[in-house]
C-alpha cells in the first residue's frame, strides 16, 4: 500500500498529465493512469485521420509505449 493512498489520473499522452502522475507518485501516492477514446472521427463526420491528443499514438504514449 502506498503512503497516501491510490489516485486515478486521466492520461492524455501529453506532458501535463504525465508530469501530474509523476508528481503524485513522487509524493507517495499509488498512481493508476487511465485513457479512453469515446468517439470515432470517421463516424462523426470528421476526417479519417486522427490528429492531436486523440490519436492512437497519443494513447500509446499515455500507456508508456510510445
Amino acid at each position: 500500500m502506498s503512503k497516501h493512498g491510490r489516485v486515478l489520473v486521466a492520461m492524455s499522452g501529453g506532458i501535463d498529465s504525465t508530469v501530474a502522475a509523476m508528481m503524485l507518485h513522487d509524493e507517495g501516492y499509488e498512481v493508476v493512469g487511465i485513457t479512453m477514446k469515446t468517439w470515432d472521427y470517421a463516424s462523426s463526420g470528421g476526417s479519417k485521420k486522427e490528429t492531436g491528443c486523440c490519436s492512437l499514438e497519443s494513447i500509446n504514449d499515455a500507456r508508456g509505449g510510445g
